[in-house]
This record gives C-alpha cells, sequence and structure tokens, in this order.
C-alpha cells in the first residue's frame, strides 16, 4: 500500500510507535485503552468509559431500549446478554487480545533503560548507552570504559540505536488463543474471525474459506484490495477532515460573532449607564410590586385550604372518639359535619384548583432601544407575567359524597374521539363500557368491530366482530361480551390488546339488542322480550316487552337486571318492579326521550340517557329519587350509551360523524 520505496529503520520505528499509540488511544476519553472492549463493529474502547457511554446513552426517555449506537461510527449494537442491567453490557463484550499485547509491549517499552553496574554498585538510575550482547546487560559510558571493556574485551557490544528493541526489553510472546492458549495465525472469512488452529478445527471446520493471516493478507495484497481499503480510508478521511475544518470554520466564525456581540454589548452599557440606576430601581420595584399581589393570593388559597384541611382533620378523630364512646347523637352530628365539610372541599377544589393558573414573572427585555440624548428615556425592559395551566399533583380530584345523590355532580375530564383513519363507515357506536383499568371499549356497529380506547383518547387495538355489535357489558375486571347479530362475543380485555374468547351461538330467530351478565350467565333483549342465556347457548324467554329494549344493565349485589324502553307511555311511574328480578325503567317522557342507555353504580343509582332530550338521568337505588344530572348545557347531545365506573363515567355523543366519547366524574 505504502508507495516511494522503502523508508528508513529510524523512520519506520518512529512510524509504527506512532500508530501502536493511535491505536492504544481509547475514541471516548483519549487515553490509553485499559481493560480494551471490541463491539461487533471493531471498534474498541476502555471498558469503564463503554460502560459510562451506556449508562448515560441510555438513560431517560431512551431508559427503556435494548440496543445502544457506537459511539464512533453510530453502529445499532445489541448487548451479548438482554437480561442483564445496562451497568453491566460493556463487560460481557469480549476483550481485544490484540490491543492489550500493545499496551504491554508499550509499557516495556516505556520503561527506562539504566546502567545494570551503576544499580548494583550505587544503587541509582543513570540512563545506558551501550548494550552487550554476549551478557545480555546494559552499560552507561563510564561503566563501559571502566568495567565492561577491562574484563569482556571480545563481547559485541553495541550502542541502543543500533540493539534490536526487542533484545534490550526482552522477547515478546505471540498473541496467542485465550481460548487454547496457542499462537492465533488463522483467519475465517465467513466469520471475520483471528484464531488458533483449535479454534478452526473445533468452530470453522465447515466454513468455505479458512487461511493462514500470512496466506489472507497476500491475497489481499494480490487482489490489490489493500491498495482499495486504502483509497477508500483516504476519501473517508478526507471527508472527515473536511467536516472538522468546516465546524472550525463555524467555531471561528462563533467566536467572531461573540467579539463583536461583547464589544457591542460594552459600548451600549457605557451609553446606558447614566440612565442605568433610575431604571433598575422603577423595574425592581414593579418586580416586587406584581410578585407581592400574586404571592398575596397564592397565600389566601393556601390559607384557605388549611384551614378546612384541619377541620376536616378534627371531624375524623372527634368521628372515631365518638364511635369508640358509643355517642350516636355526636356521630350523627359529626357525619353531617364531614358531608358538608366534603362538599366544602369539592367547592374549594372546583373553585381554586381547577381554575388555577401557574403563574411566572419574568423580566422581558424591550428590544426598541432610542438613541441617547438629554431628552429621551432609555427603557431597560418590562415585566411580564406569564400564566400557564397549573400542574394539579397526583391525588388531588373530587371526593364522592356519602348518602348524597342528590348533591353531587359531575364535571366534565376529558373527550375521546372514536373514529380512526382505516374506519370504512361513519361510526355510529350501540354500546360503551368503562374497564376497571380505565380503557374504555366501544362497540362500532357501523365498522362491525370492538375499540380500545384509554381514557386519554388513545386508540389502542381493535376486534373485528362476526356480526354488527350492539350492547356490551363487564363479565369480570378483565373480561367483557359484547351482543352481535351473530350472537355473543367474549373478548379479553388486556392493556393494550383485545383478544377474542369464545362466540356463544345463540338462535338465529333472537336479534342480540341489549346484554348484561349477572349470576354465571347472560340477559339479552330484543325488540319483544328479555332471555336468560346460558354460556352453553341455551335460551330461556324472562319477560315480553312492550318496547324495544336496546340497553341492559345488572346490579350483581342485589341481581338485578335493569331494562331501559326506547319509548313509554308509563306516567309518573319511575320504576316497575317484577317478580323475576327485572326492573323496567319506564321514566316519563316528559323527563327522558326516546331512553337508551343505561347502566347502575355499586351504589344501586341508575343512570339512564335521554337522546332526544339531550339528558343523563339519574335515580336513587330506591327509585324515590330522580333527577337531571347532565343536559344539552353540559355539552349532551344525542347520548346513546353509557358506562359507570367507581367515581367515573363516559358518555357517547351521536351528534357528530366521529361520535365522540365524553369522560365525567362525580363529585
Amino acid at each position: 500500500m505504502a508507495e516511494g520505496g522503502p523508508q528508513p529503520a529510524d523512520q519506520m520505528n518512529k512510524d509504527n510507535t506512532a500508530l501502536t499509540y493511535q491505536l492504544l488511544e481509547c475514541p471516548i476519553c483519549l487515553e490509553q485503552m485499559r481493560s480494551p472492549k471490541s463491539l461487533p463493529c471493531l471498534h474498541s474502547f476502555c471498558e469503564e468509559c463503554l460502560s459510562t457511554y451506556i449508562v448515560t446513552d441510555l438513560s431517560g426517555e431512551m431508559a427503556a431500549v435494548t440496543s445502544f449506537p457506537c459511539p464512533v461510527c453510530r453502529k445499532i449494537t445489541s448487548p451479548v446478554n438482554h437480561s442483564e442491567g445496562k451497568e453491566t453490557w460493556a463487560q460481557h463484550f469480549p476483550t481485544n487480545r490484540l490491543l492489550q499485547f500493545f499496551n504491554n509491549h508499550k509499557e516495556m517499552a516505556d520503561t527506562p533503560l539504566n546502567c545494570g553496574p551503576c544499580k548494583k554498585q550505587n544503587n541509582q538510575e543513570t540512563p545506558a548507552k551501550f548494550l552487550c550482547r554476549g551478557i545480555d546487560t546494559l552499560f552507561c559510558e563510564h561503566c563501559k570504559i571502566n568495567f565492561h571493556d577491562i574484563v569482556h574485551e571480545l563481547c559485541d557490544v553495541v550502542t541502543l540505536h543500533e540493539a534490536n528493541p526487542d533484545v534490550t526489553r526482552g522477547k515478546q510472546s505471540s498473541i496467542t488463543c485465550s481460548k487454547h492458549n496457542l499462537m492465533m495465525d488463522h483467519h475465517c472469512e465467513n466469520h471475520k474471525l483471528i484464531g488458533c488452529k483449535k479454534c478452526i478445527i473445533t468452530d470453522h471446520q465447515r466454513c468455505d474459506d479458512v487461511t493462514t493471516i500470512k496466506e489472507y493478507c497476500e491475497t489481499k495484497k494480490n487482489n490489490l484490495r489493500l491498495d482499495e481499503m486504502e483509497k477508500s480510508l483516504n476519501k473517508a478521511a478526507n471527508c472527515m477532515g473536511l467536516m472538522v475544518n468546516a465546524f472550525d470554520q463555524q467555531v471561528e466564525s462563533l467566536q467572531r460573532c461573540q467579539d463583536v456581540g461583547l464589544s457591542s454589548i460594552s459600548d451600549l452599557r457605557q451609553r446606558i449607564n447614566t440612565y442605568l440606576d433610575k431604571k433598575q430601581e422603577e423595574i425592581t420595584q414593579e418586580m416586587i410590586s406584581k410578585c407581592k399581589a400574586e404571592k398575596a393570593k397564592v397565600d389566601l388559597s393556601k390559607q384557605k385550604c388549611s384551614r378546612l384541611g384541619g377541620a376536616i382533620q378534627i371531624t375524623k378523630e372527634a368521628s372515631h372518639t365518638a364511635l369508640r364512646m358509643e355517642d350516636h347523637l355526636g356521630m350523627i352530628q359529626l357525619f353531617h359535619r364531614g358531608q358538608t365539610e366534603i362538599g366544602a372541599c369539592n367547592d374549594l377544589i372546583d373553585d381554586i384548583v381547577y381554575p388555577l393558573e401557574s403563574v411566572s414573572i419574568n423580566h422581558n427585555l424591550d428590544t426598541n432601544f432610542f438613541t441617547i440624548n438629554p431628552s429621551t428615556t432609555l427603557p431597560l425592559g418590562s415585566i411580564l407575567a406569564m400564566k400557564q395551566p397549573f400542574i394539579i399533583p397526583d391525588g388531588i380530584g373530587y371526593i364522592q359524597n356519602v348518602d348524597s345523590l342528590l348533591d353531587s355532580r359531575a364535571k366534565k375530564v376529558g373527550t375521546c374521539m372514536i373514529k380512526i383513519p382505516s374506519d370504512q363507515q361513519v361510526c355510529e357506536v350501540h354500546g360503551i363500557l368503562l374497564m376497571p383499568t380505565g380503557n374504555i371499549v366501544v362497540s362500532d356497529c357501523k365498522n362491525v368491530k370492538l375499540k380500545l380506547i384509554s381514557i386519554k383518547g388513545q386508540y389502542l387495538d381493535g376486534l373485528n366482530t362476526n356480526g354488527h355489535p350492539h350492547d356490551v357489558c363487564l363479565v369480570d375486571d378483565d373480561t367483557m361480551a359484547v351482543a352481535t347479530t351473530a350472537g355473543i362475543h367474549v373478548v379479553k380485555v388486556q392493556p393494550s390488546k383485545l383478544t377474542l374468547s369464545t362466540v356463544i351461538n345463540v338462535s338465529t330467530s333472537i336479534k342480540c339488542h341489549g346484554l348484561a351478565f349477572m349470576d354465571g350467565h347472560f340477559m339479552v333483549s330484543t325488540s319483544k322480550g328479555i332471555h336468560r342465556v346460558a354460556l352453553g347457548g341455551k335460551v330461556m324467554q324472562n319477560h315480553t316487552l312492550s318496547s324495544p329494549c336496546w340497553h341492559l344493565a345488572s346490579n350483581t349485589k342485589k341481581n338485578t337486571t335493569f331494562a331501559c324502553l326506547q319509548t313509554s307511555s308509563v306516567v309518573n311511574t319511575v320504576v316497575t318492579r317484577l317478580p323475576n328480578g327485572i326492573q323496567i325503567y319506564g321514566i316519563d317522557e316528559r323527563i327522558v326521550r326516546n331512553a337508551m342507555g343505561v347502566d347502575v353504580d355499586p351504589e344501586g343509582n341508575v343512570y339512564v340517557c335521554g337522546q332526544d332530550s339531550n339528558n343523563v338521568v339519574q335515580v336513587s337505588a330506591n327509585g324515590t329519587k330522580i333527577r337531571e344530572l347532565l343536559t344539552s348545557m353540559n355539552g349532551i347531545n344525542k347520548p346513546r350509551a353509557i358506562s359507570v365506573c367507581g367515581d367515573k363515567f363516559v358518555v357517547t355523543n351521536q351528534s357528530s360523524y366521529e361520535n365522540e366519547i365524553h369522560v365525567y366524574q362525580l363529585y
């Protein structure tokens, strides 16, 4: 590869030494490598440097990544063992034996050569100048003349410059295989590996291209591959050099910009020096005044919360005392006081926390500087109060009050879009289910699929159904079912996956609309009646209906199924109790028109969607109290389905093509 004929020995030694030092330099710390580790791309680094790079590079948002780029060539590299922690990845990469060999050779080469007799006689380190090859001893000029030349006249004495470095420092052993302790003198082209004879016989016997390292190098020379590699490396090195030069020019340009800018700033500072004190005092007072006003607002809110918090704590402790002492009168009074305080807590959250904004007051520099003259005032910027949404800490939220159905409120906390790009039809949701995990499952009848959506609106997964899906119900904490025109589909709901478990075939004469699960069987509604369906598919009619029923809900605690009739002629009747455990909600059409979705909360309160009256009605567990929980003023428009879970519930609106989901919280 080299041109221009052979080089002098001195020059070759210098070049080899410089090359060795470059090979031994870690690209990260730029020091001599310690415990060199090689990546699959053949770049080597100190084990400690590589470990620090991996841990640092894969931190923060990259903490879950299972691979990392090479610090030099950026090739993506996987660890030897993914199960190990990132802190141990570096030590599992192979050690570069060749670099270890050069390291040892360099350390010996750096050892000073001192005169042997001086060391023994005077215990001092005198640099040696001569080597006696006969007795393999180093001498300084004084000891050679006064000792060696008198006793050993016929020895072969040479200067250190003439001596072979290997002779003066002791012969270095060849690079040996760490596995078999044999000289590494073979190369496998198939695996790009160097090994000893035993490695080749053991691991590479079936490889096509195995040669000695000498033969491999000769082949590369004869095929001019080394020359081609040199040309490519020259181009690459030149490219990197040009980039480095470009960056140097950019740094120089930045330095010039900095010098000019600093000079300009210094000049400007001199110009405004006479005005600075006055303006500084004015703007300082403005800053203090605005901060003081904002702090007063925050202190007032804090004071309100502290007072109510102290009162709540006293009520809680007093309630424990009254309960322990069986003070029934005091217990009732404290219970009522606790309800009042919980309501006050919700009011504070509603009035203070959710409207609260995070205020930051900053100094805004005015760029419109005027020419200084005796009649002009130079401004030093202005004080701006920037308002951002307040980040509510975890744990702060509305508290559901005890035994206060008519006092509870619903607040909208989110909106989810159901339509996704792959939908072929306009979305039409017939059923919705809020899972205990917080995810939402909807049945999209027009697109014939179930959709899994997070409560924050992220689409997670979809599942096509055999037949158009209608109402849905919960079977257990991670299982749900959907009524379709082809039967009942039981589906496993994972955090981000819907999986069909089984299909319960129902008679083709029964068109499943509403669905509920209770006591180990399904309750299915049709346009004419309600049926009990066993898990094996056996059907038994329970009740005949006078009006269509599209939605069912079950109260497993009381073993009761609620059926919501689409129309009703019943006047002033809220609940009709039937002996078979089914409750038919025939609500006066003056309150609910075209009743659709229905669900029940753990306390037995029932929620009904009025699609044409644009409202959601809440009925107490005993059926004696009824009220409008949400109306069109709350954003309700054509509600179709509803699902309650804990203190949250979700409602579908069919007013838009996207068919939105509104998320509410009871408090």
